[in-house]
């Protein structure tokens, strides 16, 4: 039996990025990144005993339009995802408590 209040966790973080690199500027920087993680891999986790505990992307902005004369600015939507970070945490076991700070 775990008492809550004295119940130490491990935290764990992923990025992941598009599975296609779209360049920011020039021909197809208008593109917009899809992100996907591995259902698989988020099951994985979850077997490990990983929760997710939040999420948060990471955006960048593309210039669709830079160096072309015809730029105007506002007609083009240019923020995209860059990335998705996933925080997960589990209950730490006392052997991985004892052991933080070791440099082992």
């Amino acid at each position: 039996q775990i008492n809550e209040a004295n119940q130490k966790w491990e935290y764990k973080t992923l990025e992941f990025t598009p599975a296609e690199n779209n360049g920011r500027v020039g021909d197809g920087s208008e593109a917009y990144n899809t992100i996907l993680p591995s259902e698989v891999d988020m099951n994985q986790l979850g077997n490990e005993g990983w929760e997710l505990v939040t999420s948060y992307l990471e955006m960048e902005t593309s210039y669709p339009n830079f160096g072309n004369e015809d730029y105007v600015t506002g007609i083009q939507p240019n923020v995209r995802p860059q990335s998705v970070v996933l925080l997960f945490k589990r209950a730490a076991t006392s052997d991985e408590t004892s052991n933080q700070g070791s440099g082992e």
